[in-house]
């Protein structure tokens, strides 16, 4: 077994309030832990493969390629499809794990937010 730290003191800054720590990534697929302060924003960009945001806690707001706001809490998630523009920002201090990968699908048993 490999133990991983992911704390906010190893991850690197991506952004003013916002931090990243990978955990695992490979050819295919990267996982990752974010931590954004609140009202920090981590910038609008585009998705390199599709990309997984999840949850764990706080709340914030999070775009997509439309450019329209959307709500996000603990327990929540948000899927970007590659090349879409997206940011996410911060109400509370948010704390996410992300998962980039291509062809992401989303598991048929998902219960779809509005």
């Amino acid at each position: 077994m490999e133990m991983i730290d992911c704390a906010a003191e190893v991850a690197r800054q991506i952004a003013p309030g916002c931090t990243g720590a990978g955990v695992v990534g490979g050819a295919a697929a990267h996982l990752g832990v974010l931590r954004v302060e609140a009202g920090a924003e981590i910038p609008r960009h585009p998705a390199g493969p599709d990309q997984a945001l999840l949850v764990v806690a706080g709340r914030g707001e999070v775009s997509g390629g439309d450019g329209a706001w959307r709500p996000i809490e603990a327990g929540q998630a948000a899927i970007w499809r590659s090349g879409e523009q997206h940011t996410t920002r911060a109400i509370e201090d948010l704390t996410m794990v992300v998962l980039e990968m291509a062809d992401l699908s989303v598991h048929p048993r998902a219960v779809r937010l509005p």
